[in-house]
């Protein structure tokens, strides 16, 4: 082989090798994130009322249900009339019932009927099955404490009323370790919520972050040499043998490292994400987009966050306060699913929403009342989208599954809600059987997913 053969060998060689070295790496890469999947719950605290969230479109159901809140609808200053809602393809086996959403809801009616998000019609807790019949005949076994705020909210997010120890998110999270699909991190289960229940496990922790950062003890800026006040504060040096004392010192210096490797994840790693709107629950979604960005330097493969919004507990001003919050919720799932799609994780992120209960049908005046079931939007590339997983009772007063003034019956349990979200980040069936072990009264959890 002559020189110039020899050179042209080595380099064709070199750049083949070169080549199948850079697609390894992106081989790589994409696996990781192929096995990277996060959970993030959006809890909407008060009873979002799906009455006026998922409307009806056709004009039979629609007139029905404007019938019955023609009083409330009077006072809202974008109507809801027909020509303003945002419709959405309908499954056939609704017949001829049509649905739309709330006008303050384009941009999720947009991804709706791109396929990015599905809606799950009358989730809520049951104990079994029922019906108004059972109810009315007082035959049925119902959940403990209906219709009660702090009940039905610790219920969503545990299974249990007020006082639960641990969330399913959390026990969701100890068995994907005791799988072997995560690794047990400080970041495996991560808040900007002040009410952490959902992401408690046995072994899980929820980890706080506010405003886009860990805690940090900012008075330490304002010492040149502050190495011996970090000692202090992170109880490095401290011994004892009062196992109280000892407990507490560990606990201040694995959360003290935690933060310090958190901000500095968050400040070294460069990440341009489209813009969010400044709504709290907006940046609280670009705070959990950031966490996400940073999930190798954390070391973590599952994770999963819980962010919130309050305010609805529309019993009076429904009108003045209800399209402002979906406005809100808009905005923020919009701009959470252009940060997923601009970090090319959205097949690895699912959104999901969830809340005390729903409202009911009829009216009190100028607002609504506690109502059980409702429904919830599910949202990701992952999602099997376009579609209502469940039912949509029909907007009218004492049917088969109304418990009273358009209180609606629960025809999806929150186990088969939460099981099929568990089975996406990989659970099997023993793990969804000890985090949900009245799931075995239900029919199989929904095919949210492709």
């Amino acid at each position: 082989m002559n020189r110039r053969h020899f050179l042209k060998f080595s380099g064709a060689s070199i750049m083949a090798t070169s080549m199948l070295q850079l697609g390894q790496a992106l081989a790589n890469t994409d696996a990781q994130d192929e096995d990277y999947k996060a959970l993030v719950c959006v809890f909407l605290y008060g009873g979002m009322d799906n009455h006026d969230t998922l409307i009806p479109y056709d004009s039979d159901s629609y007139n029905t249900w404007a019938s019955h809140r023609s009083s409330l609808l009077s006072q809202y200053t974008t109507k809801r009339t027909i020509a303003n809602l945002n419709p959405i393809n309908t499954p056939s086996r609704f017949g001829t019932r049509s649905f739309a959403l709330a006008p303050e809801l384009s941009g999720m009616a947009n991804l709706y009927q791109q396929g990015k998000l599905a809606i799950v019609g009358n989730v809520g807790p049951l104990v079994e099955p029922i019906s108004a019949e059972m109810v009315k005949q007082k035959t049925a076994k119902l959940p403990a404490r209906l219709f009660s705020h702090n009940d039905q909210q610790s219920t969503w997010l545990s299974g249990q009323t007020e006082g639960a120890q641990f969330g399913w998110g959390g026990l969701m999270s100890d068995a994907l370790v005791t799988q072997g699909l995560a690794e047990q991190t400080p970041f495996n289960a991560i808040s900007t919520d002040e009410a952490p229940l959902w992401l408690t496990g046995e072994n899980t922790f929820p980890y706080n972050v506010s405003g886009g950062e860990a805690a940090t003890i900012r008075a330490l800026d304002e010492f040149d040499n502050n190495a011996q006040l970090i000692a202090h504060f992170s109880a490095q040096n401290h011994s004892s043998n009062n196992l109280l004392q000892k407990d507490l010192a560990k606990f201040m210096n694995d959360s003290y490292t935690a933060n310090e490797q958190f901000n500095n994840a968050v400040a070294n790693t460069e990440v341009s994400l489209p813009p969010f709107p400044t709504t709290p629950l907006a940046m609280q979604l670009e705070t959990v987009s950031k966490s996400i960005a940073t999930r190798t330097e954390l070391g973590t493969k599952r994770q999963i966050f819980i962010v919130a919004m309050g305010g609805f507990d529309t019993h009076s001003g429904q009108a003045q306060s209800l399209p402002n919050l979906q406005s809100n919720i808009d905005g923020a799932l919009v701009a959470f699913n252009n940060a997923m799609e601009s970090l090319n994780l959205s097949n690895n992120v699912t959104l999901f929403t969830a809340s005390d209960f729903g409202r009911t049908l009829a009216i009190n005046g100028d607002g609504t009342d506690h109502g059980w079931g409702s429904h919830h939007f599910v949202m990701g590339g992952a999602v099997n989208g376009g579609t209502i997983f469940g039912d949509v009772p029909v907007s009218e007063l004492d049917h088969d599954f109304d418990a009273g003034g358009g209180r609606l019956i629960p025809t999806t349990s929150i186990e088969q809600y939460a099981a099929s979200l568990g089975q996406w980040l990989g659970l099997n069936d023993t793990s969804l059987s000890q985090v949900f072990p009245n799931l075995s009264q239900f029919s199989e959890p929904l095919s949210l997913f492709k």
